[in-house]
């Protein structure tokens, strides 16, 4: 979910305001000595983070994603990390719902022996560490997307099984993210917004609320809208502010996942087609990547936690390296070993992007995920 490549913007040096909350440094390689990157900041404890950001979360109201797992797997503990309330006044939303290459909508359950999915007990603990749930469903295919959204049959049954739901067990509303939308025909985006309005017509009939996860955009584009995606009855427009990494230029280290001056741009572009704050998410990445140094698109590796990143060739934990990794332009740890680029997102590159946003007026912010450790705002 929600690690998708995306092709309109490109990233930008970060404005001397926010490079100004950091310290400059060097990216360095596995051998300590200088290597091409960007300049470098302060280290990710609490007591270096920039002043802005140890009252920005507060703010905001936060929300995150959770997503199934086999037992064992760091994805399972989810449950213990929101547990701590971090989201008690925000939204959890958990997939509890995908699409399948017939266009049918299928619940999945721990019955199957997967983490973080539907039972009524998972369903009472969200509500127990939440003020609103959104369970989300998931079509990651634009063939699993097609068969859903082209058939008006499979669409009316998605939308009776998932409004159903939702009032069943006395849920918020539904979080729609159907992905790979730069390979839908125009066919198909009519026919999203179609199933879209016909989802949010029966959820507002019962006093339920639909959430849609968006691509990062920075200008307008043929494949997607959000403007005319937004008038189709959605209440909350999720726009994915990350994996910017798949816009690198050929030949080139890959970038960062969220460059802090292109996330500026994302933002203002999507407040310019949803201009009410209070309909506007920003997602922001707590996460890992590895790449091949120069960047091979074909070979990014996305979604590491950090628990898994912290196994990585050359990680260290040490203050004074992870001040000499930290990349100026979007406040994330990045180390190159063996020919690889290691990228990921700290609690200070949180920080970091949520001061962007919050100085940008945004008043609602989702991470994408929670498990294995994620690093989470501090302050």
């Amino acid at each position: 979910m929600l690690r998708r490549r995306l092709i309109l913007a490109t990233a930008a040096a970060c404005s001397a305001a926010l490079a100004g909350a950091m310290a400059a440094g060097a990216m360095t390689t596995d051998s300590g000595t200088s290597g091409p990157g960007t300049s470098a900041a302060a280290s990710s404890g609490a007591a270096h983070r920039p002043p802005a950001a140890r009252t920005a979360a507060s703010a905001v109201q936060l929300q995150t994603w959770l997503y199934p797992g086999s037992a064992g797997d760091s994805t399972c503990t989810a449950p213990s990390e929101y547990a701590d309330n971090r989201v008690k006044n925000g939204a959890l939303k958990p997939e509890y719902w995908s699409v399948t290459g017939k266009g049918k909508v299928s619940l999945e359950t721990t019955a199957a022996g997967l983490c973080n999915t539907y039972s009524a007990s998972n369903v009472a603990d969200l509500k127990a560490h939440s003020a609103y749930q959104y369970p989300t469903v998931s079509g990651m295919t634009t063939a699993d997307v097609h068969a859903l959204v082209s058939s008006s049959a499979n669409r009316s049954d998605a939308v009776s099984q998932l409004t159903s739901f939702v009032v069943t067990n006395q849920l918020t509303g539904v979080d729609v993210d159907m992905e790979d939308y730069w390979s839908w025909s125009a066919a198909d985006f009519t026919n999203y917004k179609t199933f879209l309005g016909q989802l949010a017509t029966s959820l507002h009939a019962q006093g339920k609320k639909l959430v849609v996860d968006a691509p990062a955009m920075t200008e307008d584009a043929a494949f997607y809208d959000y403007a005319a995606v937004s008038a189709k009855g959605v209440d909350e427009l999720d726009i994915m502010a990350y994996d910017e990494e798949f816009d690198t230029a050929p030949g080139s280290r890959c970038l960062p996942i969220t460059p802090l001056a292109w996330l500026k741009q994302v933002t203002r572009y999507a407040q310019s087609k949803i201009p009410d704050p209070s309909r506007l998410v920003i997602a922001l990445p707590s996460y890992g990547i590895s790449a091949p140094d120069p960047c091979d698109l074909d070979a990014v590796t996305g979604n590491i936690q950090f628990s898994d990143m912290k196994h990585s060739p050359g990680f260290s934990a040490d203050p004074s390296t992870i001040a000499a990794r930290r990349d100026a332009s979007s406040g994330e740890i990045r180390w190159v070993s063996g020919g690889k680029l290691y990228d990921y997102v700290d609690s200070t590159a949180l920080n970091s992007k949520l001061a962007v946003l919050t100085s940008l007026g945004v008043t609602k912010v989702s991470v994408w995920s929670l498990g294995g450790g994620n690093p989470w705002f501090t302050g």
